[in-house]
């Protein structure tokens, strides 16, 4: 064991060398972020954050395993050995739990809430060293409950939804009648803030399941509850806990049937064990049915704009894959294709990639033309263009035999800009071909004086 947690101490260590080379090659990707995508959603601040993290967590795991005292025994299992391998239990944890500090409980764990999630086998494990675990969670609930609120005040809830499931954990645990008594008379003031709210029904739920209450309450309107609560990972348990009959279950299966969440409907199902009273598989396949005649319509509705067909493949996708894991969990692979299923998922994927690449193909060259500017000199004046790129002037009017272009001026036909054939011939080369005048190479032209001699009086 030594030997394993030195290798392990010597790999963390490793980590921040290992993050400086990883932020090098980052670095190193992001100097061509040009070829990435536009929406490359990766910053370092992101990564370094999530190895930071990492890093916190072995480091907490190493530390509890160094506090762990040698065992050289060999270990050895048997057929008839029922016992489950031993929770290591953090001794600050473990020290809270035998001293019934219920407040410092709680503390501890709202405390270690982001750093690493504390297992709930550790916790039902740690409340086994209390004397009484029922009324330390209790008292920890209700001092939750009537602490006044702050910015935390999402995480205390959690936590104690935590306390509560690892009491629930505890099957063989007693509850003292005055602790009973007191959790009835909470559990009503709870239901009374329930409303429209899931996560106060969550709570509620909770509490009845870990304190025995379920017969305390109406079936019906704890089956309402229930339904209320089915998006939750916890729903399942509670409701295998608040003392539900067969018939009040299948209630709560055919409300999400109905309700057009069928996924929730199946776990249930499963998780509830009533697979008896209904046929799973077939609710799967109608579901992948209908989620694609859904993704149609969103379609068509909106003209296959881009937009829509990117939001049907996603709803698309995210059902599907639903179902892939309910297929995976339960082994329904005989019963169900799930090649097919996967294999639809991968072409929506593909599809929806093609559909990004051809849209930032579309949008690039309208960047190109619409940035394509006239070059300026030092002065901030528009350069002409180059003359291949220019049409000549072309003569279009005559005037005693001159050439004039659209503007009156003179078309160039020798050396000079403003000489006249008659002067060509006298101070030019007269087989010098007529050259067309173009726009850049009137700038900078100037008129001549003006001399009165040259205009006859009106």
């Amino acid at each position: 064991m030594t030997t394993e947690t030195e290798t392990i101490a010597a790999a963390i260590s490793q980590i921040d060398e290992k993050k400086q080379k990883l932020k090098k090659a980052f670095d190193d990707l992001q100097s061509h972020r040009s070829l990435l995508s536009p929406s490359f959603p990766l910053s370092w601040s992101d990564i370094d954050s999530h190895f930071t993290s990492l890093q916190s967590s072995l480091s907490n795991r190493l530390r509890l395993l160094q506090s762990e005292p040698p065992n050289d025994s060999p270990i050895t299992e048997t057929a008839n050995d029922p016992e489950p391998p031993a929770v290591v239990i953090r001794p600050e944890l473990k020290s809270l739990c035998e001293k019934m500090d219920s407040i410092g409980l709680s503390k501890y764990l709202a405390d270690h809430w982001d750093d690493d999630a504390m297992p709930n086998q550790e916790l039902s494990a740690a409340f086994r060293h209390s004397p009484d675990p029922a009324t330390m969670v209790f008292n920890a609930v209700y001092a939750s409950s009537k602490a006044p609120t702050s910015g935390k005040t999402i995480d205390a809830r959690r936590v104690v939804v935590l306390l509560m499931e690892a009491l629930i954990d505890l099957n063989d645990v007693e509850i003292g009648v005055d602790t009973k008594e007191k959790a009835k008379k909470l559990a009503e003031d709870w239901k009374a803030k329930i409303g429209n709210k899931p996560f106060e029904a969550l709570l509620f739920l909770h509490l009845i399941a870990a304190f025995g209450l379920g017969s305390e309450f109406s079936s019906e309107e704890v089956s309402r509850y229930v339904v209320m609560i089915a998006k939750y990972k916890q729903a399942t348990l509670v409701c295998n806990k608040v003392g539900l009959d067969k018939e009040r279950v299948g209630e709560v299966i055919n409300k999400l049937l109905s309700g057009g969440k069928p996924i929730l409907a199946v776990r249930f199902m499963y998780e509830c064990g009533r697979t008896d009273g209904f046929e799973p598989v077939s609710v799967l396949k109608s579901y992948v049915k209908e989620v694609r005649e859904a993704a149609e319509r969103v379609c068509k509705e909106d003209k296959y704009s881009l937009k829509s067909q990117n939001e049907a493949t996603d709803k698309e996708v995210s059902a599907l894959k639903a179902v892939i894991k309910i297929i995976k969990d339960w082994g329904l692979e005989a019963e169900f294709d799930e090649e097919r299923v996967e294999e639809r998922v991968e072409e929506l994927e593909k599809e929806k990639a093609k559909r990004k690449r051809n849209n930032v193909e579309q949008q690039q060259p309208q960047v190109k033309a619409k940035g394509r500017k006239r070059p300026r000199d030092r002065r901030g004046v528009q350069q002409a263009p180059a003359q291949s790129q220019q049409q000549p002037l072309r003569p279009e009017h005559s005037h005693h035999g001159l050439q004039l272009n659209p503007f009156g001026v003179v078309v160039n036909s020798a050396r000079g800009p403003y000489m006249n054939p008659v002067a060509a011939g006298l101070y030019g080369s007269a087989a010098t071909l007529p050259q067309p005048v173009y726009y850049g190479q009137q700038v900078g032209f100037l008129r001549p004086p003006f001399h009165p001699a040259y205009y006859p009086h009106q």
